[in-house]
């Protein structure tokens, strides 16, 4: 028995000698597991953190950024501004309307832009009614439905038949022009007080009221190519109307 004792003795001191401490396995296995879990926290928690100060500094620099400058094909500078695709300027909104009003009533024998030309007018669709050049322009700023009802009013109960033939001019008196409202989204409305003033080459054949609102939409302006020996001059009136983007899609009268 003495001797079993002393042989189970000298083996622990065999495996354990000098001043070593016996560990204690489970305890030791699970403090290193609970270790790596923290140190796994930690960095997670940290690239985290990272993260969120980047997006936060990208996000604060956007929207402190100063102005935006780019640079021309010239060598020029010109300060860059962002805006909605579908914005419009209130000056270009009125100006368009204007523009379409003087066309639309302002009537003579005379090609857009080429006072040598005498206008013989144009022939819309089959009925042979035919349009002074301005007026058959001014439609192309209108919706496309709308834009061939239009021409026929125009031309059946509008103008008279003594403007293709030159001896009837007419020309606009505008009094008010009211800044755009916006009515929907991209679409404006604007109110425009005018006369048409009628006049021979001698007298001045009578003045008609033409109130008008009229509601314009805003479409993507394109820019064709088109050299300066073009002949057809009004064909370029017609691309300067649609480089503003808008197109009318209603007329009525106004009420005062």
């Amino acid at each position: 028995m003495i001797q079993k004792l002393l042989r189970r003795k000298t083996l622990k001191d065999t495996l354990y000698s000098g001043n070593e401490t016996r560990p204690r396995s489970g305890l030791v296995q699970g403090e290193s597991k609970l270790m790596a879990t923290f140190f796994g926290l930690a960095i997670a928690l940290g690239i985290g953190s990272l993260i969120t100060l980047i997006l936060v500094a990208n996000n604060r620099a956007l929207a402190t950024r100063g102005k935006v400058f780019v640079q021309m094909a010239d060598g020029t500078t010109q300060l860059a501004q962002e805006f909605d695709v579908n914005y419009r300027r209130p000056e270009i909104i009125k100006e368009t309307a204007v523009r379409w009003m003087q066309l639309a009533f302002e009537w003579d024998n005379r090609i857009p832009g080429n006072d040598q030309a005498v206008d013989e007018g144009i022939n819309f669709d089959k009925s042979n009614k035919r349009v002074p050049t301005k007026t058959y322009l001014a439609s192309y700023l209108m919706e496309p439905g709308f834009r061939q009802e239009f021409l026929r009013l125009m031309a059946s109960e509008v103008i008279p038949i003594d403007v293709m033939t030159g001896r009837r001019k007419s020309i606009l008196r505008f009094y008010s022009v009211s800044d755009p409202r916006q009515v929907a989204k991209n679409r404006w409305e604007i109110d425009i007080v005018a006369t048409r003033v009628e006049r021979s080459a001698t007298q001045e054949l009578g003045e008609i009221r033409v109130n008008r609102t009229i509601t314009l939409q805003a479409v993507p302006a394109i820019s064709p190519a088109l050299k300066d020996s073009d002949p057809e001059v009004w064909r370029k009136t017609l691309y300067e109307l649609t480089q503003n983007g808008l197109m009318i899609v209603e007329v009525k009268p106004l009420n005062l």
